[in-house]
This record gives structure tokens, C-alpha cells and sequence, in this order.
């Protein structure tokens, strides 16, 4: 059996119903698929950005624990004089850095926040430095040269500043959590719409294209003999 020439499919296969219903629908797709993958995009960075914004805040919450962990170890050991008191202040100090150092990177897109976080280390390193003072002068002089030293910790506060400086960076970090989460409405809002318009842009296309075949299909036969129609 011989195969079909070109002339062939292109008689039977190729018509200009198919190819106006075919090519029309195509192009409505292929803009459909576009404009969806670059919303779809857009919102996946936002999203992303959004998730980023709560790491940064749930990080210097984190951090603030962790001071606030050590501090009580230091308390506790002061106080009482038994080193089991200073299981929180170590255990704090081991988790410490890692938090750190993930803040650092975290913010390190954002010049104003890399600034906030400089100075918070230097307060976090004051503070440190303060409770492990405290801790040696107890263990090396005995408990009125650590409460001394513990009074005059209280005096500089450190702790508050560390707290203000923190309270800065999760406002800065809030503000953009508004501004960012703004853009994922949005853009979702976007995707719903190319959804729309796409599926009004098939919609009208096809209309058109049915509307269009039907004219030529009548248009065709008015111009066929009246013998050529009966038959």
C-alpha cells in the first residue's frame, strides 16, 4: 500500500478549517503559558521574600532567647554557687553563634539592617563578655566581687540595649513584611486574572473563528452553480 503523498495530506489533512481552528487556539495557548509561567514566577519570589522576612524576625527572636538563657544560667549560678545553674548559661552559649551568623546572612541583602546587626554583635559581645566576667570573679575572688560586677552590668544596660536594637530590625523586618506580602496579593490576584483572559481570549477566538468558517462555508456554496449545490 502506497503512502499518502504530500498533496495528499495536505488536501485532506491541512484544511482551512483545521488550520484557522488549529493555529488561532495555538497562538491564545502558547501567550496563555507565557503569561502564566512569568506571574507564577513574580509570586513565587514574593512568596519567597515573605518566608525570608519571617526567618529574619523568628532568628532575633531566637537570639533574644538565647541571651535571655545565658543571663538566667549566670543568675542562677551567682545565687547559688552550684555550676549545675550554668547548664543554660552553656548550653546558650553553643547556640549562639550559629543564630549569629544566620542573622548575618539572612540581612545581608539590606545595607541598613547589615548596619543594625553590626551593632547588635557588638552589644551581643559586651554582654557576653560582661556574664563571663561575672562567672570567673565568682569562681576566682568569691560572690561581692561578682555582684559588684553584676550591678554595674545592670548599670550599663546592655540587655535593653540589645533589645532596642533588636525591636529596630523586627520593625524594619515588619514594614517589609507589609510591603512584600502587598505583592503576593497581588500577584495572585494577577494570576487569576491571566486565568480569565485567557480562557475569555479561547473563548473569543474560537467564537470567531466558527463565525468566520460558517460565512466562508455560506459564501461558498452562493458561488457554486445551482446544479453543483443539488447534487
Amino acid at each position: 500500500m502506497a503512502l499518502p503523498t504530500w498533496a495528499e495530506i495536505r488536501k485532506r489533512w491541512l484544511t482551512r478549517a483545521l488550520v484557522l481552528r488549529s493555529v488561532p487556539v495555538g497562538v491564545v495557548i502558547l501567550a496563555g503559558v507565557i503569561a502564566t509561567t512569568w506571574t507564577h514566577s513574580l509570586l513565587d519570589d514574593h512568596r519567597d521574600l515573605v518566608v525570608h522576612t519571617y526567618r529574619v524576625i523568628d532568628n532575633t527572636k531566637d537570639l533574644l532567647i538565647a541571651l535571655d538563657d545565658a543571663e538566667t544560667g549566670e543568675r542562677g549560678f551567682l545565687i547559688s554557687g552550684e555550676r549545675r545553674f550554668l547548664d543554660p548559661y552553656e548550653k546558650a552559649l553553643d547556640r549562639m553563634e550559629p543564630i549569629r551568623t544566620q542573622l548575618r546572612q539572612l540581612i545581608s541583602d539590606n545595607p541598613s539592617q547589615i548596619a543594625r546587626t553590626d551593632h547588635l554583635s557588638l552589644l551581643v559581645d559586651r554582654k557576653l563578655a560582661e556574664l563571663a566576667e561575672s562567672v570567673t570573679l565568682y569562681e576566682q575572688v568569691g560572690f561581692p566581687a561578682a555582684q559588684k560586677q553584676s550591678v554595674a552590668m545592670m548599670e550599663r544596660a546592655t540587655m535593653d540595649e540589645i533589645r532596642r536594637v533588636i525591636g529596630d530590625i523586627t520593625e524594619t523586618e515588619k514594614a517589609l513584611l507589609a510591603t512584600r506580602d502587598a505583592l503576593v496579593d497581588r500577584d495572585e490576584n494577577r494570576v487569576r486574572l491571566v486565568a480569565i483572559l485567557i480562557a475569555l481570549a479561547s473563548l473569543v477566538v474560537r467564537t470567531g473563528v466558527e463565525f468566520h468558517l460558517a460565512r466562508w462555508e455560506r459564501k461558498k456554496r452562493l458561488t457554486l452553480p445551482p446544479a453543483s449545490v443539488a447534487r
